[in-house]
């Protein structure tokens, strides 16, 4: 049942019941009027309640014929009806509604019905008049319910009106639904299918503060560490192919200078074949130091952790490293104190810090100093390896730990560098939970500086 028939019905069985009261309790007030049949003060009675309640009035006797009328248009003639008929047959009041344009009767649900061409909506009531137990006339109440009628019809344009403001406000709610979710999902699948074809330069707009935005930033970040991975392995590639071409024509080079000798000389061949062997040896070391990060990238890397010195470690390497400087003429210098120890892998650590020391060494002039500490700051061992040599330029600092990177690529090879040592050291480094960083002034020389965490105090007891 909808919602109008609910409220028409409410409506309708209070009107009802009100008509219904009022039916009553002027049959009760005329029952011994009807016995001597006092006329006036029937119809001043009935008047009054007609005009109150705008309705009107009929009193007829045992035979149906109307003694009263307030609006004295059927005085003396009969009036049946359904209901007048019930009450003489049956004695029981009875009540219906009928429609005065249409000789039709509509009963409760024909009201309700929207639309419907009823003209005027009326009630009649009808009761029994008794006096001594004797029924001796009946009470007509009529009653004008058409402004239920219409209330309902207002009810339910209104309802109407709703609805329809309702619909479009959810049409306006699901664009914007459509907009704001179902679109930044749509960028996203066309974002993801483009990164799937190999564009890794898809990006997504990001838009507002929500999940969505949030999503579409991750993708965002996502997606530029793929393209900056795709780059750099690109680079690496193209880097490893170079390093490695370079010795490899050098020596095919010698070769072929040696197969086309004719006649052989001796002292040139010996001289051809040591410069063959030192390109091997090159080979060697790249080979060697790309196995290593293959092994730090893929996580194959194992450290062997105990309580190391490394102030200790830091002097051997030191005096490890005292003849190459003297032989180019370098001062090298070493600042320790007493043990300080941290957990590390000895043989990694060492590579790491006679890379940086031979570094320091081969790129600073002669008469150059190089200059090696280390102490405690908080619970970090901080070492710091500080050269004279020509400094690196301020746009190259960034990039010394790229792979295969050199600021001076000519001098650099010259030295036998492979372009992959401060690569190697950085990675030693972070997976022992440290940093390196570099600080360089062109002309007056770089220093590095190392920090590793100490060992806890129950390891350094």
């Amino acid at each position: 049942m909808s919602l109008i028939q609910l409220v028409g019905e409410y409506l309708f069985t209070q009107r009802t019941k009100d008509d219904q009261r009022i039916a009553e309790a002027l049959s009760e007030q005329f029952g011994d009027d009807m016995v001597y049949f006092d006329a006036p003060k029937i119809y001043a009675a009935a008047l009054e309640t007609a005009r109150a309640e705008q309705s009107r009035v009929l009193v007829l006797d045992p035979l149906c014929v109307v003694q009263v009328d307030t609006d004295s248009r059927m005085n003396g003639t009969r009036f049946i009806t359904a209901e007048v008929d019930r009450v003489i047959r049956e004695g029981k009041s009875d009540y219906g509604f009928y429609d005065v344009g249409d000789a039709g009767t509509y009963w409760l649900r024909a009201a309700l019905s929207a639309f419907s061409p009823v003209d005027a909506m009326t009630g009649v009531y009808a009761h029994g008049i008794y006096a001594g137990g004797q029924l001796t006339g009946v009470l007509v109440y009529i009653s004008q319910v058409q402004e239920i009628y219409e209330s309902l019809r207002d009810i339910q344009l209104r309802i109407l009106f709703w609805l329809v403001i309702v619909a479009a406000a959810v049409m306006v709610v699901n664009m914007f639904v459509l907009r704001t979710i179902t679109r930044p999902i749509s960028e996203l699948n066309e974002g993801i299918t483009r990164m799937s074809r190999g564009d890794l330069s898809a990006r997504v707009n990001v838009r507002g503060k929500n999940e969505f935005a949030g999503l579409a930033s991750a993708f965002n970040s996502m997606s530029e560490r793929l393209e900056q991975l795709d780059k750099s392995r690109n680079q690496f590639v193209s880097n490893a192919s170079h390093e490695l071409k370079t010795p490899l024509s050098t020596m095919k080079i010698l070769i072929e200078t040696l197969l086309y000798q004719d006649p052989i000389d001796p002292g040139m061949t010996k001289e051809f074949l040591t410069d063959v062997n030192k390109e091997i040896d090159r080979l060697n070391r790249i080979v060697s130091d790309l196995l290593t990060l293959v092994n730090i990238d893929s996580g194959a890397m194992k450290l062997n952790l105990t309580d190391l010195d490394i102030a200790g470690l830091l002097q051997e390497q030191v005096k490890r490293l005292a003849p190459l400087a003297r032989e180019n003429g370098i001062e090298l210098e070493c600042t320790a104190g007493g043990a300080i120890v941290v957990p590390g892998d000895p043989l990694k650590l060492q590579q790491v810090i006679y890379n940086v020391i031979d570094n320091a060494i081969k790129y600073t002039p002669r008469g150059g100093e190089v200059h090696c500490s280390v102490a405690r700051s908080g619970r970090m061992a901080v070492i710091r390896i500080a050269d004279t040599g020509e400094g690196i330029p301020e746009e190259d600092l960034p990039h010394i730990f790229d792979r295969f990177y050199r600021v001076d690529k000519a001098r650099s090879r010259e030295t036998g560098g492979t372009g992959l040592g401060l690569s190697i050291v950085k990675q030693i480094v972070m997976s022992h939970g440290g940093t390196i960083t570099p600080e360089s002034t062109l002309g007056k020389g770089t220093t590095f500086t190392i920090q590793l965490p100490l060992a806890n105090k129950k390891s350094e007891e």
